[in-house]
């Protein structure tokens, strides 16, 4: 749900994407690229919309350039239906937004296992400091370990799975809601303007 128009001029004028406009200026061999050049760049080549959704991931900012549609009450019911669905739609992408990409390049690995390494290395200092359990019940207290290391590793597993499964239906999702805005500007239940946001002022 990508505003090119925002996206280029954002890249150009907005400095949390620098990065991204460093690369852009190097392409087009351009010290002051405008921004009908970046767009058109951007439109032919899905890296930098990618490198810029990324940016926004890490600042907790949508990418998702879709306005709430209104609903006007003189609107016949099959508009209203149609518009009520989209915004639902809408609405879902942005609470999906982090499953946009699938778990391949994901930190849940160290996150969980630096967890349960934590919790392990806490555990062996109040065993070795505050009992004598490692000479009386070894076994006990190593078993007790590996049981910590079975959990980390089934809570990443779910948790992997999770991100799985709710990437697919962010896909499936997506490719509905665009199909759903096509068929609403082809029909004319609303403009390009209703539906996308524009470039702010303070962009």
């Amino acid at each position: 749900m990508i505003n090119i128009k925002k996206v280029a001029h954002q890249l150009k004028f907005d400095g949390m994407y620098n990065t991204v406009y460093i690369e852009v200026q190097e392409e087009l061999k351009s010290e002051d690229p405008s921004v009908e050049m970046i767009e058109e760049l951007i439109t032919n080549n899905e890296y930098y919309v990618n490198e810029y959704k990324e940016l926004n991931r890490y600042g907790e900012l949508s990418s998702v350039h879709a306005k709430e549609l209104i609903i006007d009450e003189n609107e016949s019911d099959e508009i209203k239906t149609f518009k009520a669905a989209l915004n639902d739609n809408v609405q879902q992408l942005r609470n999906l937004e982090n499953f946009e990409v699938d778990s391949k390049n994901s930190a849940y690995s160290i996150w969980i296992g630096s967890a349960g390494v934590m919790i392990i290395f806490m555990a062996h200092n109040i065993v070795a400091l505050f009992s004598e359990l490692y000479h009386t019940h070894g076994g006990l207290v190593y078993g007790s370990f590996a049981i910590i290391l079975g959990l980390t590793y089934w809570a990443y597993r779910k948790v992997k799975l999770n991100h799985e499964e709710q990437h697919k239906r962010y896909k499936l999702l997506h490719k509905e809601t665009r199909a759903m805005i096509k068929e609403g500007l082809e029909k004319g239940y609303f403009s390009h303007e209703e539906f996308f946001e524009g470039v702010a002022i303070n962009d």
